[in-house]
């Protein structure tokens, strides 16, 4: 019946429309806009008494007022009668479309039949880079890194759901002052982990991470390097020597940084070094490339922004000699745009909202489109417990890290919330809420909903049936409808980034289902058809909430603890 199996249920619908409405001359010849240019809109219906879905197809075409009741009319008349049980027009000239029960039927049994398959689409031929997390080398991952590994993981799992292919990558800036900086706080604490009075500036790294380094170079070293003269900034002594604290130190927490992302479920395809760009020389080749936007103006190097709207030219090379960050950031764009992404993503934080626009500039200089380039604008993280700020062990400063997360809620816990919210929104975890076994605490009400289904008994009954005809109420049919929506779902996230309408689409199927679970009698001995095909309905949204919890890295629980608090 399906048409179009690869398509989602409103890309058929809208398939569907157009196909009828060319095939009705008296309509086309009326009509001033092209059906391949116009924007037509195929919405779920937030009633079902209007409809499953409603379209505005008939108010773009670009009709005359007085003809588009009339001929929206005649189109519903002629639409699929296989596909629609009915078509109505509403207000305007609104197509109201209700599904035959054939329609629903097929859709129910593509999800039964791909299983953990469903909701994948065809290969697009596209592929993206996604640039996030990337924090220096010099500390742990915060809770604000957290909801940048979240969403940046999420959204690269929806893509290749939706049949793109995706680098995940990271980029560690390794050089510059603050591996400097790093490399001199990791030399007092070893000095002072050896009796030594050395004293660690204010200006320096304080977290107890840097103890930890300290205390690995004492165990590998003993006191080989005790001597190592340093000042209140950097390491003055030998090339080797302070090479040797720069490599060990973020080495080292580099690699606690990968094992955290491990444990949060984030995997990383590439590691970028900032090094590599002065190693390869591609700070200087970048330089040649925008040879003809450069000038000089009191002893520094500037870029012609301005020339690109920008409300100032950008300094790349200060008076002193040393680089901006903006240059080497220019050359690593570059690097990654070489490869021939279709689309590169970054995702950094509210501070540098500003600098998104300036890195759009500096792509466009280089000869690529500005559409080649996404920057996605994340607000930060707080987490709260019984209305105050909750504070744990604040390993590196004053911030909360994404190991203190993780103990406070888990990795299930974190992912889900901090997906569950726009980016341009802030973000406040409730510990208590986040950590309750109650319906008040929405991944439990999600993880519930596919325990409860787990738990229904098929005690051989129950084969699979061959179409859902049986089920008529409006809880059921809501239902239905819900599940065939799930494909558009992922279709509108991927192409417009919006992460947080996943945990929302789930939300809502589990509350569905758990309504329809109230109302109806799922196992009816007494009526064995009816109870089969409200089991393998209950199967469909099971294996449809299984699907979706897969793309955040959440794990679908089969049995579920005692309502309460943990």
């Amino acid at each position: 019946m399906l048409l179009h199996k690869s398509e989602t249920i409103i890309q058929e619908i809208k398939h569907i429309l157009k196909k009828t409405i060319s095939k009705l001359p008296t309509i086309v010849n009326e009509t001033s806009n092209s059906l391949n240019d116009i924007n037509v809109q195929v919405e779920k219906t937030k009633n079902l008494k209007f409809g499953d879905f409603s379209s505005n197809i008939m108010m773009v075409l670009g009709l005359s007022k007085d003809k588009v009741q009339l001929f929206a009319k005649i189109v519903a008349d002629k639409l699929d009668k296989k596909f629609f049980k009915k078509v109505e027009v509403a207000g305007p000239g609104f197509l109201n479309l209700f599904l035959s029960d054939e329609t629903i039927n097929d859709y129910l049994q593509e999800i039964s039949k791909e299983k953990d398959e469903y909701g994948k689409f065809k290969q697009k031929k596209l592929f993206y880079n996604i640039e996030f997390v990337s924090a220096n080398p010099t500390g742990l991952l915060h809770i604000g890194h957290a909801r940048n590994a979240a969403i940046g993981d999420t959204l690269a799992n929806v893509w290749q759901t939706y049949g793109i292919d995706v680098n995940r990558e990271y980029y560690v800036n390794d050089a510059g002052n603050q591996i400097e900086k790093l490399a001199m706080s990791v030399l007092i604490r070893y000095k002072q982990l050896l009796g030594m009075k050395d004293e660690l500036p204010e200006d320096s790294y304080h977290g107890s991470e840097i103890n930890d380094v300290a205390k690995a170079i004492v165990t590998d070293y003993k006191d080989k390097y005790k001597d190592v003269k340093c000042d209140q900034n950097k390491i003055t002594d030998s090339n080797e020597n302070v090479n040797f604290f720069k490599n060990f130190s973020k080495k080292f927490l580099l690699n606690i940084i990968k094992d955290t992302l491990t444990e949060f479920g984030v995997h990383m395809d590439i590691w970028f070094f900032e090094s590599n760009i002065y190693v390869k020389g591609l700070d200087k080749s970048i330089i040649k490339v925008l040879a003809n936007d450069i000038y000089q103006k009191d002893g520094a190097t500037w870029l012609k922004t301005t020339k690109f709207n920008d409300d100032k030219d950008r300094v790349l090379i200060k008076s002193d000699g040393v680089y901006t960050y903006f240059l080497p950031d220019i050359a690593y764009h570059a690097i990654k745009l070489s490869r021939g992404y279709d689309k590169i993503y970054n995702i950094w934080g509210s501070d540098h909202a500003s600098y998104a626009d300036r890195m759009s500039i500096a792509i466009q200089m280089l000869g690529y489109k500005k559409e080649q380039l996404k920057v996605l604008i994340m607000q930060m993280v707080r987490l709260v417990k019984g209305g105050q700020e909750f504070k744990m062990s604040k390993r590196s400063g004053n911030s909360l890290t994404l190991q203190d997360l993780l103990q406070a809620i888990g990795k299930d816990t974190a992912r889900w919330y901090l997906v569950s919210q726009s980016l341009d929104s802030h973000i406040e975890i409730d510990v208590n809420k986040a950590t309750s076994n109650s319906n008040d605490n929405p991944i439990y009400y999600v993880q519930y909903a596919h325990a409860r289904i787990n738990q229904l008994q098929n005690n051989g009954k129950f084969t699979k049936p061959r179409n859902f005809d049986l089920l008529k109420t409006d809880i059921e049919h809501e239902l239905m409808i819900l599940l065939m929506y799930y494909k558009h779902a992922i279709e509108s996230i991927a192409i417009n980034n919006e992460v947080q309408k996943l945990p929302t689409y789930l939300l809502l199927l589990s509350k569905t289902f758990h309504s329809f679970y109230s109302n109806n009698k799922i196992i009816d001995n007494n009526n064995i058809e009816l109870s089969s095909q409200r089991y393998h309905l209950s199967l469909c949204v099971k294996q449809i909430l299984a699907n979706g919890l897969k793309l955040m890295k959440i794990k679908p629980l089969d049995k579920m603890k005692k309502k309460g608090n943990i």
